[in-house]
C-alpha cells in the first residue's frame, strides 16, 4: 500500500459572551478532575446517577431541519461542480441531518468505459475511512471487557516484542497508541505491496516486525500509519477470537445496519459497483482517468479495505452523530454513546479531552479539529488506488457530510468544506444550546427574590455554609440592596447561556432596568451556591458571535 493517504482537511469555532461587571461576590471554584474509567477485563465499577439529571442540550432554532434540508439544491450543484472539475467517473455525496440521509447528490457511471448507472447503494471503496470502523472494532472489545486498549500491543500481537524501540527509557507500544497513530510505526510496513494479483499475508505483516525500527519513543508524537491499523485488525482477530472479517460484520457493519459493505469485489451483486479509476494511466498526464484493477489488500485490509455505499455510510454517520449529546435516552447499536464520544475527543497521554479553540490532532480512529467557525469537527479522508472518500461530522450541530468517488486523488475535502459553508449559509448551523439544569436555575431565582426586597432568606438558604465569610454576606446583602434600589424588583426573563451542568448566567427583567446574573451551585444533592455576580445588563444574554477578545488566541 504505497500509496495510501489521508490528507486530513482544515476546518473549525467557539463563542463566548462579556458584559460590564457591577459587582462580583463568591468564591473561586476549580473545575472538577476527570473522573476514573475502568477500561480492560477488570469488573465494571458501581455507578450512581442524578436524580435530577441535566436537561439534554437543544437547537435553539425550532424551523432549523427545513432550513437545511432547503440548502438540497445548492448542495447538489457543489457536487456537479466538483465532478466536472476534477473529471470524476463518479460521485456520491450525502449530507446527514440528525441521523437521516437527508440530502444526496448521486452523478456519473460506474465506469468510465462501460458505463453503467450509478445510485445510493453503489459500492464504492472508502481506503483510510476504513480506520474509524476498525477503530470501532477494537472499542467495542473493549467495552466487552476483551482487552485493553492501555495494555502493551504485544500482549495481543507478541511479534511486537521483536520492534526495536529508539531509547532504553522508551515505554511498549500500547492498543491506544496504534489508535493515535502514537506508537512510532512508520506510514507503511515492510512487507510486500498490495497489489491486484495476491493478498498480503498475516504471516508477512507479522515476520517483518523483527528488527523493525520505529521512529520515535511510543506516546511522544504523532505520525499517521497504515501499519499501525493493519496491526490492530490483526488484534480485532485475536481479542474476538474469529476473524477480523466476521466481527467486523457481527459485531460493527450489521448493527450499524451497512448492509451493502463488502470487503471484496466478489462480493458485491453486478452492477452494483463502481470500478475503480486513475488518471496518467498511458504515462499521459491529462486528467483523463481510465479504469484500473482494485488493489488486494489482504491481511492489511482493516487500514484502508472497505467497500461500501452512499446509503451504508448515511447510517454510520447517523450513527456517529446520535452519540450527541449526552443524555439519560436507552442506548442502542454498536458501541455506547459515551464510547462514540470518547472516540471523537482529542486522544493525549492515555485519555481524551475537548480541544482548544484551532487544535487539531487524533481521536481514536478520527482526526479532531476545534475550528474558529464551525466548532467541534470529526473527520477522516481516504485515498487508495482508484478511489477517494471524506467524511466530515459536527457533532455539537448534529450535522455530517459523505463523499465518494471512484478516482484516486479527487479533492473531497473541500468539496465537504463547500457543503458546509452552503448549510451554514442558510443561517441553521448553530450549535445545540443546554438549557440551565433545574439546581442553577433554582439558585438563580434564589437570587432574583431578593433584589430590591428588604429580606435575604431565601437567598440566604441557597448559600453553601461556611462558604462565604460574614463580612463577605454582610457586603453582598448590601450590595443586592443597593442594586434592588436602582432597579426595583427583578425576575428572570428567559434568557440564559449555560456555561456547564453546575453554572450559568441569565437574564433579569427588573422594575426599572436590567441585570445579568451568573451563579455557580455546587454538585451536592441539595445543591448550594458557591459563586455568583451581578453585572449591569447592556444587551440581550444569548449565544453572540464572539469579538476578537473572546475568540481563542489560535483563532483570531
Amino acid at each position: 500500500m504505497r500509496t495510501i493517504d489521508d490528507r486530513l482537511a482544515a476546518l473549525l469555532a467557539a463563542a463566548v459572551f462579556s458584559a460590564s461587571p457591577l459587582l462580583l461576590c463568591g468564591c473561586a471554584s476549580t473545575a472538577p478532575a476527570p473522573r476514573a474509567v475502568a477500561r480492560g477485563a477488570a469488573a465494571p465499577l458501581d455507578q450512581r446517577f442524578a436524580s435530577e439529571p441535566a436537561p439534554t442540550p437543544r437547537f435553539p432554532d425550532p424551523e432549523r431541519g427545513r432550513k437545511l434540508r432547503a440548502a438540497a439544491a445548492g448542495v447538489q450543484a457543489l457536487a456537479r461542480r466538483a465532478a466536472e472539475r476534477e473529471r470524476l467517473p463518479a460521485l456520491a455525496l450525502g449530507v446527514v441531518i440528525d441521523e437521516e440521509l437527508a440530502i444526496q447528490a448521486v452523478l456519473g457511471v460506474r465506469d468510465a468505459a462501460a458505463g453503467g448507472a450509478v445510485d445510493e447503494h453503489t459500492r464504492f471503496r472508502i481506503g483510510s475511512v476504513t480506520k474509524p470502523l476498525t477503530a470501532a472494532a477494537i472499542l467495542r472489545l473493549r467495552d466487552e471487557g476483551r482487552l485493553s486498549i492501555d495494555a502493551p500491543a504485544a500482549r495481543y500481537l507478541p511479534a511486537l516484542t521483536g520492534v526495536v524501540y529508539p531509547t532504553r527509557d522508551a515505554r511498549q507500544i500500547t492498543v491506544r497508541d496504534l489508535l493515535t497513530h502514537s506508537s512510532g510505526l512508520p506510514r507503511l510496513g515492510v512487507f510486500p505491496p498490495a497489489s491486484t494479483s495476491r493478498d498480503v499475508t498475516e504471516r508477512e505483516i507479522l515476520a517483518t516486525l523483527d528488527g523493525f525500527g520505529l521512529e520515535s519513543a511510543p506516546g511522544t508524537a504523532t505520525s499517521y500509519s497504515n501499519l499501525g491499523y493493519s496491526l490492530l485488525g490483526l488484534i480485532v482477530a485475536r481479542a474476538a477470537g474469529v476473524p477480523y472479517r466476521r466481527y467486523m460484520s457481527d459485531a460493527v457493519l450489521g448493527p450499524l445496519g451497512m448492509r451493502d459493505a463488502a470487503w471484496d469485489p466478489s462480493q458485491v451483486p453486478p452492477g452494483a459497483l463502481a470500478s475503480p479509476h486513475a488518471r496518467g494511466v498511458d504515462g499521459v498526464d491529462d486528467g483523463a482517468v481510465a479504469p484500473i484493477q482494485p488493489w488486494r489488500l489482504g491481511a492489511s485490509e482493516a487500514t484502508a479495505g472497505l467497500y461500501a455505499s452512499l446509503a451504508d455510510m448515511g447510517r454510520f454517520v447517523g450513527f456517529e452523530l446520535a452519540a450527541w449529546p449526552a443524555r439519560d435516552a436507552p442506548e442502542a447499536g454498536a458501541l455506547r454513546r459515551s464510547t462514540v464520544r470518547e472516540s471523537h475527543l482529542m486522544a493525549r497521554n492515555g485519555s481524551a479531552f475537548p480541544a482548544g479553540g484551532g487544535d487539531d490532532g487524533p481521536g481514536l480512529g478520527w482526526h479532531v479539529r476545534e475550528d474558529c467557525d464551525l466548532g467541534h469537527v470529526v473527520f477522516h479522508n481516504g485515498l487508495i488506488d482508484g478511489f477517494s472518500a471524506s467524511v466530515t461530522l459536527l457533532p455539537q450541530r448534529g450535522v455530517g457530510v459523505v463523499a465518494l468517488a471512484n478516482v484516486a486523488g479527487a479533492d473531497l475535502e473541500s468539496l465537504n468544506a463547500d457543503v458546509l459553508g452552503q448549510l451554514a449559509a442558510t443561517g441553521a448551523m448553530e450549535a445545540r444550546v443546554a438549557p440551565p439544569s433545574p439546581p442553577v436555575r433554582r439558585a438563580a431565582q434564589a437570587v432574583a427574590s431578593v433584589i430590591g426586597r428588604a429580606r435575604t432568606g431565601a437567598l440566604d438558604r441557597r448559600l453553601r455554609p461556611g462558604w462565604f465569610p460574614e463580612a463577605h454576606l454582610a457586603s453582598l446583602r448590601g450590595a443586592l440592596r443597593d442594586a434592588g434600589a436602582r432597579v426595583g424588583a427583578c425576575a428572570l426573563d428567559g434568557s440564559a447561556v449555560v456555561e456547564s451542568a453546575t453554572a450559568a448566567r441569565f437574564g433579569l427583567r427588573c422594575e426599572r432596568g436590567a441585570l445579568s446574573l451568573a451563579v455557580r451551585v455546587d454538585t451536592s444533592p441539595d445543591a448550594r451556591i458557591t459563586s455568583l455576580s451581578v453585572e449591569e445588563q447592556t444587551g440581550a444574554i444569548g449565544r453572540e458571535a464572539p469579538g476578537p477578545r473572546d475568540r481563542p488566541a489560535r483563532c483570531r
